[in-house]
């Protein structure tokens, strides 16, 4: 492993909130609170370079904080074929499992994943 960076964003952490439908054009839309929120976190963020290879991406949420922790792996690791979004993959296995394996997903304190 290189190297790893951590940022404190010092706001309250929110849940991205589900996708809005416009029922005149059937377009969907990210809603404002998230939208300015992901804003937010952008112009927090005091990463010093991008990085264009393998990472690990720690999350810790606090009741008033996040803290983050990117660190980067090596490139000559062998990448996955899997394309998409890992959380989108989690959040569909997660989704799936409400009220079958738990009562709610909002349950699950942590979470690993990675891609292979």
């Amino acid at each position: 492993m290189a190297s790893s960076k951590k940022q404190i964003f010092q706001v309250k952490p929110r849940a991205k909130q589900r996708p809005r439908y416009n029922t005149r054009s059937g377009h969907a839309y990210t809603p404002q609170k998230t939208r300015e929120y992901e804003s937010l976190i952008g112009r927090l963020y005091k990463g010093n370079t991008f990085v264009d290879c393998p990472i690990e991406v720690e999350l810790v949420f606090f009741n008033d904080r996040t803290e983050m922790t990117i660190t980067e792996l090596d490139p000559e690791q062998e990448q996955s074929k899997l394309r998409g979004d890992i959380d989108n993959y989690a959040k569909a296995i997660l989704d799936a499992l409400n009220t079958v394996a738990y009562a709610d997903d909002k349950q699950i304190v942590s979470l690993k994943l990675r891609k292979k």
